[in-house]
């Protein structure tokens, strides 16, 4: 599977180890995680962790953010000057919100420096995050990582391929069980097509793989941006915070555009998107700087 080959080629063989098998839950009323790296900053990735969804998470539940690129020594340099400065990376540096469906799942660098959102649905509502998380520990990075893995101490270590044997065993198992006539066969889900129909969520995906580039997608700011516009017309804050970065850095522009960055700004904090206050006070006060100058 993509999944197991990425977690072999990234941490170096089929002999890494489960580290971590637990769950998230974000009740509705809980705050925001303080922007963190799982791991502090080490040459060699110690583990790579996995969030799969156990529902559609919407806007609203909390979603967690990612900050890509934020694995490197110098993103965590910046992140230990201190602490009141950490959640300002969320409006200085791109991010990515993992607005997942059921199934979906986000793999990550330990090291990359990530928050849960404040889940803000009604308190008593069934809107309640829940997150099954795995990880796997790279045995080739021999330096503290900082945390106690999930998995109980009585139980044997398992590698991946030991994991992978007995997954293949328990799916062999359940389809010689089953009438062979009785599986359905399920299309892959057309991602493109959804974003067309009007999915803002898909479009928002879309828009952050054409952004970074990756999974087999070469990097796109103007398709990025394209699909940004279309998920922030659906009224997604995070697609507005992104569409107004690309503005203001002119990414995927013909120009940048600081006035239309501001307004965007403004939408993606209306919509309570986290560090977009903050980020159209900056735009708004290099505004009135540059008017003050002519």
């Amino acid at each position: 599977s993509l999944l197991y080959k990425t977690l072999v080629n990234v941490l170096g063989g089929d002999d890494i180890t489960l580290y971590e098998l637990s769950s998230l839950i974000s009740e509705p009323g809980s705050p925001r995680q303080p922007v963190h790296p799982d791991n502090p900053h080490q040459d060699i990735p110690p583990l790579l962790t996995c969030f799969v969804a156990l529902q559609d998470i919407t806007p609203n539940m909390g979603p967690t953010n990612f900050i890509p690129g934020s694995h490197t020594a110098e993103a965590h340099a910046e992140f230990d000057i201190d602490v009141p400065s950490r959640d300002n990376l969320l409006r200085s540096r791109h991010n990515v919100v993992a607005l997942l469906q059921a199934g979906d799942a986000s793999l990550f660098d330990s090291r990359t420096l990530h928050c849960g959102g404040a889940n803000n649905e009604e308190e008593g509502s069934d809107k309640t995050r829940a997150l099954v998380y795995i990880s796997f520990r790279n045995p080739r990075a021999t330096e503290p990582i900082g945390n106690v893995g999930s998995i109980m101490s009585d139980i044997e270590p398992m590698t991946i391929r030991d994991l992978r044997t007995k997954l293949i065993a328990a799916e062999k198992n359940r389809r010689d069980a089953l009438d062979s006539d009785s599986l359905d066969v399920v299309d892959p889900f057309d991602e493109e097509q959804a974003a067309e129909r009007g999915d803002a969520l898909v479009q928002l995906k879309l828009g952050n793989r054409y952004y970074l580039g990756g999974g087999g997608v070469q990097s796109d700011p103007e398709k990025a941006a394209h699909y940004f516009q279309l998920a922030s017309d659906g009224g997604l804050a995070h697609a507005s915070f992104n569409l107004a970065v690309c503005h203001y850095e002119g990414r995927g522009m013909s120009r940048r555009d600081l006035d239309r960055a501001l307004e965007l700004f403004a939408l993606a904090a209306e919509g309570g998107h986290p560090g977009a206050k903050e980020a159209h006070a900056e735009v708004m006060d290099m505004l009135v700087e540059s008017r003050r100058e002519c």
